[in-house]
C-alpha cells in the first residue's frame, strides 16, 4: 500500500491503513470506508482527495450515504489530474 501509510484518519488521528479503512480491490481501485456513518462529509471528501493525490490511483468511498456523489467527484478529479490507468 505504497503512499497510503501516511494517510491519517482525521477523527482519530490514526493511520487509516492500520484501522483497516483502506483496501485495494482486485480492480486496482483504492476503496476507503469512513470510520463512521456520522463522519462529516468534508472529512470523507478530504481523505478521498488526499489518497487520490498521494497515489494517483482511482479512489472510491464505500459504505457511506453520500458515496455516489463523492465517487463521481473523485472520478472527475482523477481524470483531471491524469491519474494512472487502472
Amino acid at each position: 500500500m505504497e503512499g497510503l501509510e501516511s494517510v491519517v484518519e482525521p477523527e482519530t488521528g490514526l493511520p487509516a491503513v492500520k484501522l483497516g479503512l483502506i483496501r485495494i480491490g482486485e480492480d486496482g481501485v483504492i476503496y476507503y470506508r469512513p470510520i463512521s456513518a456520522y463522519t462529516p462529509q468534508i472529512l470523507v471528501i478530504a481523505l478521498g482527495i488526499e489518497i487520490l493525490i498521494q497515489t494517483r490511483r482511482k479512489v472510491k468511498v464505500e459504505g457511506y450515504y453520500l458515496e455516489e456523489e463523492i465517487n463521481r467527484r473523485l472520478e472527475e478529479l482523477y481524470e483531471a489530474i491524469g491519474g494512472n490507468a487502472v
